[in-house]
């Protein structure tokens, strides 16, 4: 039986809207209903959604399904919500590594409360009401990372003021804070190290000042030594090992004083002079220790110039007239104004000069063959000898020149020989002529004589005529003759 070709048609309708609609429950329904996968495991107690969403009914009983608008904006929703979720989890990971539990637990506790009531509302596909819970957990999050950095100074700030308070608790417990925001922050970590030890420190300083007040110096600059080797920065510390070491210089240059102005006193310049030096030495630029390192040197002075004086005084007496020169000039160096020394040292330099004038003479005797110097030397004897009260040595030096010089002014006896062929000619004296012997009249000197004849060589002779020895015998021959080629 055939069936009417409307009733057929309708067949076909319906079997391509069962197909359709299978083709949605099959494909789509999925999508809409089950929540996407989250990359990282949460480490707060965030709830799975996952399971819940599956076991969840996609479309309560007795409402209409959503349409696809709908169904577009649910899912846009739900993917900001993951993406909130991330930044919640990426947050709370920076701030637990940054320790938020030690500085702002209630806050951070808030947070993870909103996280998980996002998580409840998200299992019941409440995707708007999660993302205003994550939107709220996300704030806290982002503030508590604002604000670390504040956290972290402010820790520090107040671990240094507590440090130098003396509060080693509450500087413990600030760099402890700090150090549980930056475990490696350098500063942070010595200043814990400052805080354990800050008991012991203000123990040692406390035992300096005490020894400072009692006036052990010393002892007080151990203590605040050890204070500092337990912390380089200790309080106070650097600061009253000064003040020890100032009253250690003080007293030091007190004593100095003391024995130098002692000594001076006691005459002993020299001793003075030292200990005013040390003085000096530890405080440069006291200019009471420079006025009495001039007292004493004054002082050294003058008894230089008088001990040079009298030794000069003395030479003179035994006519060492060099030395007393030397000592009259050193003296005039001391003080060149002084008129004792300028009157010793003209004196002595005459007598000085005069002596070795006279030394002279007499060590060079030859010098007096030439007659203009055995001139001189006669009118420097004759006056050096009118000098009343000579002294001994000067009397012996004059006797001793005289003697010398009348025997250089007495005429020897020589002979001369001769061939009497040749004719002789005496220099100094003249042309004696040819002879055989012939005694003259010599004094003392260098002489030469020349001897000559016709058709023979000059012949030259040179001879002595000196009074401390025997009177020479002088031969004087032309003898060569002179051959023509």
């Amino acid at each position: 039986m055939r069936r009417p070709p409307g009733r057929q048609i309708l067949n076909w309708v319906g079997l391509g809207v069962l197909l359709i609609t299978a083709g949605l429950v099959i494909f789509l329904l999925p999508r809409w209903v089950s929540a996407p996968a989250v990359d990282s495991a949460p480490s707060t107690p965030v709830v799975d959604r996952s399971a819940g969403a599956a076991r969840a009914n996609p479309q309560p009983t007795g409402q209409p399904p959503l349409s696809p608008w709908e169904k577009a904006q649910e899912s846009r929703i739900r993917r900001e919500t993951q993406e909130l979720l991330e930044q919640i989890l990426s947050g709370q990971k920076l701030l637990e590594e940054r320790g938020v539990t030690v500085w702002a637990e209630a806050e951070h506790e808030q947070a993870l409360e909103f996280a998980r009531q996002g998580d409840e509302l998200y299992n019941q596909l409440d995707y708007r009401g999660a993302r205003d819970r994550y939107e709220q957990a996300l704030h806290i999050v982002q503030d508590l990372q604002e604000r670390v950095d504040e956290v972290f100074a402010d820790a520090m700030e107040r671990g240094e003021q507590a440090l130098a308070d003396g509060d080693s608790a509450a500087a413990i417990e600030a760099f402890d804070l700090a150090l549980a925001i930056d475990s490696i922050d350098r500063a942070a970590t010595q200043g814990r190290a400052r805080a354990d030890t800050l008991d012991a420190v203000l123990s040692l300083v406390r035992k300096g000042d005490r020894l400072l007040q009692d006036e052990q110096p010393e002892e007080a600059r151990q203590a605040y030594r050890e204070a500092l080797e337990l912390d380089d920065q200790a309080p106070r510390a650097r600061q009253q090992i000064a003040a020890a070491e100032q009253l250690i210089e003080d007293r030091a240059f007190k004593q100095q004083m003391s024995e130098g102005f002692a000594a001076l006193y006691d005459g002993r310049p020299e001793s003075a002079r030292k200990a005013f030096t040390r003085a000096l030495e530890i405080k440069p630029a006291s200019a009471d220790a420079r006025s009495a390192l001039q007292q004493s040197n004054h002082q050294i002075t003058a008894r230089s110039i008088e001990s040079l004086i009298l030794q000069a005084e003395t030479l003179e007496t035994e006519e060492r007239w060099h030395e007393a020169l030397a000592k009259y000039e050193a003296a005039l160096k001391l003080d060149s104004a002084l008129a004792t020394a300028q009157a010793g040292r003209a004196r002595s330099a005459l007598r000085a000069q005069t002596s070795d004038r006279l030394d002279q003479i007499l060590a060079q005797p030859e010098r007096l063959y030439d007659a203009d110097v055995l001139r001189d030397a006669l009118a420097f004897h004759e006056r050096v000898s009118a000098l009343s009260d000579p002294g001994p040595v000067l009397s012996r030096q004059l006797d001793r020149t005289g003697e010398l010089l009348e025997k250089m002014r007495a005429p020897v006896t020589i002979e001369l020989q001769s061939d009497n062929q040749t004719r002789v000619t005496l220099h100094k004296v003249g042309e004696l002529g040819s002879f055989e012997s012939r005694e003259v009249r010599l004094r003392p000197g260098r002489y030469v004589a020349v001897g000559s004849r016709d058709g023979y060589r000059d012949v030259r002779v040179e001879f002595i005529v000196d009074p401390d020895k025997p009177a020479p015998s002088v031969t004087i021959r032309a003898d060569e003759k002179i051959t023509f080629g």
